[in-house]
């Protein structure tokens, strides 16, 4: 109760992903440009999906990211949801948060499993309401809070 973070805390929602990353990109150029400083970035990309036959988790990117925001991103993830992680490799800057670290700024991104491919639903007419499941989204909701909150006091760091 009466959670007041110390640090600023932001959401962003970005668009242009799909035609390179364009709207991260002009985000990040900026506070780059503007010197903002910037603790954290924790991106989501696709929380609501996963294959019922496969191993349930917190995919954690392991490319275009810093290892001490992933190991942070892993201990939350893990104290917090009933999920545990893994990491795994896009092989290019697959979504925003590698805008965020080409301009210098640490970040993390955790994915709805370790298979960038494994939701054949996406971007067709198959990518519907009925193909997420909430219980899987709700442990990103998680994760998410706890994020903020422990990025939102200083700490002395």
């Amino acid at each position: 109760q009466g959670f007041k973070p110390e640090r600023t805390v932001e959401f962003h929602w970005y668009a242009g992903e799909e035609g390179g990353l364009l709207g991260s990109q002009d985000v990040a150029k900026e506070y780059k440009r503007a010197h903002r400083k910037v603790v954290g970035n924790l991106h989501f990309d696709m929380t609501g999906f996963w294959e019922k036959e496969s191993k349930e988790v917190i995919g954690l990117v392991a490319d275009r990211t810093d290892p001490e925001s992933r190991a942070l991103v892993k201990n939350l993830a893990e104290t917090y949801t009933k999920l545990k992680t893994d990491e795994f490799e896009c092989g290019y800057g697959c979504s925003d948060h590698a805008s965020w670290n080409a301009f210098g700024f640490r970040s993390a991104m955790a994915f709805e499993s370790i298979d960038l491919h494994a939701n054949t639903n996406i971007h067709s007419p198959k990518d519907t309401v009925e193909t997420l499941d909430f219980d899987h989204m709700l442990e990103f909701s998680k994760l998410a809070v706890a994020y903020a909150y422990e990025v939102g006091y200083d700490n002395g760091n």
